[in-house]
């Protein structure tokens, strides 16, 4: 158990909050400003206005604010920008990775006094990925392949990395985490009546079927058609054949992934083929998951007859929809639909499920530190320490729920012989474009929708 000595900080810490002197605590639970300004942004003006915000604001030594002022600029088409805050969130991203390499110990210093918020964001892995991804979208649009090609090498080497990147992370929390309990928690154990519920609650959450480990196909198909539009063929050959080894039997576009993989090794031996050319549309469609809080009241008699509340906050994923089931290409050739060949939500899922346990022990760690805290208050001050400390634990029980929240639910793709018109619609025959194109040259063709209420978002590239 706690020596007497260590209420002294929490009550120190209760005594500021109650004369509001804690704005971090103020504030705690609320998202940063800029989402809750953007919930309802459809247009590309509102948008616009937005990114004036985030250049305003230039909070570059914010890992989230970076991702979501990358996203926006993309958005609006300003891509210099958009390369510019995504440098400086891939910046960010490399000082965490080399802690962790150097082996450092994470800090967590007063996270079991308080909570994961008070903590610096870690990215994960599949944010890294797509921060790479972005980059080279943003260069394909400025007609810059170079730096394009530079981008995607990036994001696949992290994907090759990904795995013993992830083993030594998760190793280094384990490790401060059993330290963390060592020294806390001695002859403490958790009840099964605490545990059961949670276990309940996420059952159907990871109920699901993941593409391999830290993965995301998209960066690998997108990757594969941009070499394959370039003229690489071997390497396009050979991302579209593991592209299509990771969504076989798990999206519906499989098969298109199939048909551009056969198509790419057809072109590294026959120059009548090389001779064809092709457009593909990318359609980043809807919004990929969220996180919200989840809490668990744990009933008292299960705790102490001295403890007036005791209970755990934990993240979890809310799912958002889809904008529009498919999307649909004319052109004078015939008539083409697009199909999923990623989800996000299918490697957010896994890599949330892969770092759940260490989140849950964090918060159960958490609970059971201010639950001994506000009992130890109760039997030095009584019945006002305990609510003291009862109030204090209710208003630490927040759950991280902090995430980039502009990715897209999921990428669907169609490929066509290059006509001199395309025109795109949505389900419901509502015309999203026409694009006036070159047959003699190849396509990529981004639209971007977060929702059926959003103005598409498009931009094309000749190669």
């Amino acid at each position: 158990m706690f020596h007497k000595k260590v209420v002294l900080l929490p009550t120190i810490i209760i005594l500021i909050l109650f004369t509001g002197c804690a704005p971090s605590v103020k504030n705690l639970g609320k998202s940063s400003a800029h989402m809750q300004e953007t919930k309802h942004v459809a247009t590309q003006l509102e948008y616009k206005k937005l990114f004036d915000k985030y250049l305003d604001e230039n909070k570059t030594d914010d890992l989230l604010w970076d991702y979501e002022a990358g996203t926006v600029g993309y958005y609006v088409k300003e891509y210099k920008d958009s390369v510019f805050y995504f440098d400086k969130a891939e910046d960010l991203i490399k000082k965490y990775d080399e802690e962790i390499l150097a082996s450092k110990v994470l800090s967590n210093v007063g996270a079991a006094l308080t909570n994961d918020t008070f903590m610096n964001y870690r990215p994960k892995i599949y944010e890294k990925i797509m921060v790479n991804t972005y980059k080279a979208i943003n260069f394909i649009n400025m007609g810059d392949f170079q730096n394009a090609r530079i981008e995607f090498n990036r994001a696949l080497v992290r994907e090759d990395r990904a795995k013993e990147f992830f083993a030594k992370e998760i190793g280094k929390e384990k490790e401060k985490l059993q330290q963390e309990q060592k020294k806390k928690l001695q002859n403490v154990k958790i009840k099964k009546e605490t545990t059961s519920p949670i276990e309940k609650k996420y059952s159907n959450l990871f109920a699901f079927k993941p593409y391999r480990d830290f993965t995301n196909p998209f960066t690998s198909y997108l990757a594969g058609i941009y070499f394959l539009s370039i003229g690489d063929y071997d390497k396009a050959t050979d991302l579209l054949k593991e592209c299509y080894g990771m969504i076989k039997g798990l999206d519906a576009g499989a098969d298109y992934v199939k048909a551009d993989f056969e198509l790419a090794d057809k072109m590294k031996g026959s120059l009548t083929q090389r001779a064809k050319h092709y457009t593909w549309v990318i359609f980043s469609n809807g919004l990929a998951p969220k996180k919200e809080e989840w809490k668990i009241d744990v009933p008292v008699f299960l705790v102490s007859d001295k403890v007036l509340y005791t209970g755990i906050a934990l993240p979890t994923l809310k799912m958002r929809p889809k904008a529009y089931r498919y999307l649909e290409i004319t052109t004078p050739y015939g008539t083409k639909k697009t199909k999923e060949i990623a989800t996000m939500d299918r490697v957010i899922k896994l890599e949330f499920k892969k770092r759940f346990p260490v989140i849950m022990t964090r918060a159960l760690t958490r609970t059971i530190v201010q639950t001994v805290i506000q009992k130890q208050l109760h039997d030095k001050y009584g019945f006002f320490g305990g609510l003291v400390g009862a109030a204090y634990q209710g208003i630490m029980n927040k759950a991280d729920t902090r995430m980039w929240e502009r990715l897209p639910k999921e990428f669907q793709v169609a490929r066509l012989r290059t006509p001199e018109k395309l025109d795109i619609f949505t389900p419901d025959k509502k015309h999203i474009v026409s694009i006036l194109t070159n047959s003699a040259k190849n396509y990529i063709v981004f639209i971007t929708i977060p929702s059926k209420s959003s103005e598409p978002i498009v931009s094309y590239q000749a190669f």
